[in-house]
């Protein structure tokens, strides 16, 4: 069987024939094709891909894989999720980061937790796909302690994430969040207008950043997308959360007896601060204006 066959467009042969998945790439020749590998096992009834400008090979495997893609010369976060949603043919939109591997059955799962809750969007249950580094583990036991069991919460990643597509054209994604945010952005309209979302027990693993340099450039892009929002708001409350949320929730891994989480907290609380202070002078809501979003 060739790699195009896998994509299983003919929704006949699809397990799960509603659902569009979006793959969003970008310089992500390392990973992308073991995440597609997963993707593809889970039979949706498409695949596509959105790639902002990939220089490495990405688009080589794209195209070996048979995955339609939408290239995205913006260069947004909000604005790329924007185009999957427009371009998915089918009823439910499942994000997939390029650095994440589906377990078996996720998208099954996902859909399902969806229906059987009335939930607008839901996310999965994420797992480190490796633990060499403090950084990771520390990541690790975030995620388990946000994820770890199926329940109505206030807000979703969009990591690997399943939405109605109706809720995503009627709530669309705000172009505005280049580096970050839109998906905090997306929970709190979804919330706020009566749509639940909610953790899924279905699983799937994400590629946490190993190194302490990736980590940086991570929660400094997470600051320049919280000061989009507090920006976008008007709230000086989400301006200064990363450092409330740093000290709070150390002050939480402390009294669970997880002590050893403090530097990876306060570490990040403070570098997701100052991308707050680099975000409020770079951002520029002209450039919401200039791609036609009210």
């Amino acid at each position: 069987m060739s790699h195009c066959d896998l994509t299983m467009e003919n929704t006949g042969s699809a397990e799960n024939p509603d659902v569009s998945v979006v793959v969003l790439t970008r310089n992500s020749v390392r990973t992308i094709e073991r995440c597609l590998q997963t993707v593809i096992r889970e039979r949706p009834g498409e695949v596509l891909a959105v790639d902002s400008s990939s220089t490495d090979g990405t688009l080589d495997i794209l195209r070996r894989y048979g995955v339609r893609t939408i290239r995205d010369a913006v260069g947004s976060l909000g604005y790329s999720r924007r185009l999957g949603v427009e371009a998915a043919r089918r009823n439910y939109v499942m994000f997939v980061d390029s650095d994440v591997e589906l377990a078996p059955g996720c998208v099954g799962r996902l859909r399902s937790d969806l229906e059987r809750y009335h939930w607008a969007g839901v996310h999965a249950n994420l797992l480190s796909t490796e633990n060499d580094s403090y950084w990771q583990r520390s990541e690790d036991a975030k995620y388990r302690r946000e994820y770890g069991r199926p329940r109505p919460v206030d807000y979703i990643d969009t990591i690997v994430a399943l939405f109605r597509k109706e809720d995503l054209l009627r709530h669309p994604f705000d172009p505005y969040f280049k580096e970050s945010a839109e998906d905090v952005d997306l929970s709190w309209r979804l919330i706020r207008a009566n749509r639940p979302l909610g953790v899924s027990s279905a699983v799937a693993y994400h590629r946490h950043r190993r190194e302490f340099s990736g980590f940086v450039r991570q929660r400094f892009n997470y600051g320049l997308g919280t000061a989009r929002l507090g920006l976008k708001y008007k709230s000086i409350r989400v301006l200064l959360s990363p450092l409330s949320a740093a000290v709070s929730e150390s002050i939480r891994a402390v009294a669970v007896h997880q002590a050893n989480m403090v530097p990876y907290l306060l570490i990040g609380g403070a570098i997701r601060f100052l991308g707050v202070i680099a975000g409020i002078s770079r951002a520029d809501r002209s450039s919401k204006t200039s791609l036609g979003v009210g």
